[in-house]
């Protein structure tokens, strides 16, 4: 879809997992442009935060590795590649390990936000 539809109505109080019910306002997707257009494919992937790749994802890593024919552009030899990654699997593998433990890490600290918040307002 291109978007969540939302339920229920502002009165029905938080949505609840236990049930399905509340209330959950519309949202516009966030690839809602590349949805629409016909020459875009958006696809959805599981990553495991300590470092498992779905086989839909070694697939995909596979087939862009054999586009490229697992080789480093100039930019990338130069610029991005070091000791550890000297083929382009390897390069992209350590950059999505990064971004994926970069994103885990975020996560934490808005909870830690909203933990330290919330006591805050408690305490108040």
């Amino acid at each position: 879809g291109k978007a969540c539809a939302g339920q229920g109505a502002v009165g029905d109080g938080d949505f609840r997992p236990s049930d399905g019910g509340g209330y959950v306002a519309y949202k516009k997707a966030d690839y809602a442009h590349a949805l629409s257009r016909s020459d875009t494919d958006v696809q959805m992937y599981l990553f495991e935060t300590f470092g498992g790749w779905c086989n839909a994802v070694k697939r995909l890593f596979y087939q862009m590795k054999d586009k490229v024919r697992n080789k480093l552009s100039k930019r990338q030899h130069e610029d991005e590649a070091s000791w550890s990654t000297r083929s382009w699997l390897s390069l992209q593998a350590q950059r999505m390990s990064v971004a994926l433990q970069l994103a885990a890490a975020e996560e934490i600290a808005t909870e830690l936000r909203l933990a330290a918040a919330s006591e805050d307002a408690a305490v108040a």
